[in-house]
């Protein structure tokens, strides 16, 4: 079954379940209010998907459309997914509380524990240590140049000294890019070593941009920040160790909980495809705004209800086993012997 734009649902429920007299941009802010409680709900249908990071550190992050991990595969080598085996993932922390992260070995994880989780991020690739960079703004295609308008704040180290985010790119230690329509923007720092914080301006920016580490002296290029678009958004990239002390070329299949992401067009997708539990989850907002406890948690175990018949027609023959793990991991393999 097709899921829907905004607009599609916008259409269907906005004199349904929407405010009296709301506009489209009004009805999709109630829609950014309601939706993201009814992604948390659960796992439900159009939320797992399939994503393969490949890197080389000991460190990688997975996409911010993403919430966590369910599941992964890892292919050591990179070379096949024939030789790729299941990993276990393991809670933040896990290794601290056990014996340290061992940084003094490469900044890896032990291969014992797997994939563990570390928290958030400010960016989606680390600089490499000992190497020096520029940032870089740019558009990311289809479009070929920045924004008209709107602003980028970036605040950032040279190992010495803290940029000022409020002053422009332009002048030694600024980190804030002024779109005007340009090709790209490029600070005069090159010394940069780190990044601690990733912020756009007040003015949502009418096309996605991307922020690069640019390698003093070289060609190479990293990703800093992806998809930078909503006003007033802070980058924040859920990150993941395992053990990668070689630096070999990892393949790290993943199977990911889709997390909510703010509605900023009418062309943006709704993943819960259900029109009825989306329904239900706009008139419980509404009963919670108007102090009405009693109805709204009608609404909501309605809503709930609902998502669970849609996941189970969906699942058809493939019902799911359930498996207890004493280690309290989650993930659980067969013992296939």
């Amino acid at each position: 079954m097709a899921t829907l734009t905004v607009q599609g649902v916008t259409d269907s429920l906005k004199e349904v379940a929407g405010s009296r007299g709301a506009t489209d941009d009004q009805f999709r802010k109630e829609l950014n209010l309601a939706l993201p409680r009814l992604y948390n709900m659960g796992m439900w249908r159009d939320l797992l998907f399939e994503h393969v990071v490949t890197t080389t550190s000991s460190t990688f992050t997975i996409p911010d459309n993403s919430e966590s991990i369910i599941s992964a595969l890892v292919d050591t080598d990179s070379g096949s997914v024939d030789y790729s085996y299941p990993h276990s993932v393991y809670s933040p922390h896990h290794d601290y509380s056990i014996v340290g992260r061992n940084d003094k070995a490469g900044d890896h994880t032990l291969a014992s524990f797997g994939i563990v989780d570390d928290g958030y991020s400010p960016t989606v690739e680390e600089p490499v240590d000992g190497k020096t960079y520029s940032l870089k703004l740019q558009p990311i295609s289809p479009a070929s140049t920045l924004p008209a308008a709107g602003t980028v704040h970036v605040t950032f180290s040279d190992g010495t000294g803290i940029s000022s985010p409020t002053a422009d790119h332009s002048v030694s230690m600024g980190g804030r890019f002024n779109c005007g329509g340009q090709a790209s923007l490029t600070t005069t720092t090159t010394s940069i070593t780190s990044i601690s914080e990733i912020r756009v301006g007040n003015t949502e920016l009418t096309t996605p941009v991307k922020l690069t580490w640019e390698e003093t002296g070289s060609s190479t290029s990293l990703i800093a920040a992806n998809e930078l678009q909503q006003a007033n958004q802070v980058t924040r990239y859920r990150r993941y160790r395992i053990d990668n002390r070689d630096e070999k070329t990892m393949s790290v299949r993943l199977l990911l909980k889709r997390k909510f992401r703010k509605l900023l067009s009418s062309t943006d997708v709704v993943y819960v495809s259900s029109l009825s539990a989306i329904k239900h989850a706009l008139l419980g907002n509404a009963a919670e705004d108007n102090a009405d406890l009693e109805r709204a948690n009608y609404h909501w175990s309605v809503c709930r209800v609902i998502l669970d018949e849609q996941l189970d027609a969906h699942r058809g023959a493939a019902k799911p086993m359930v498996n207890f793990d004493p280690s309290g991991v989650g993930a659980y393999t067969s013992n296939m012997m």
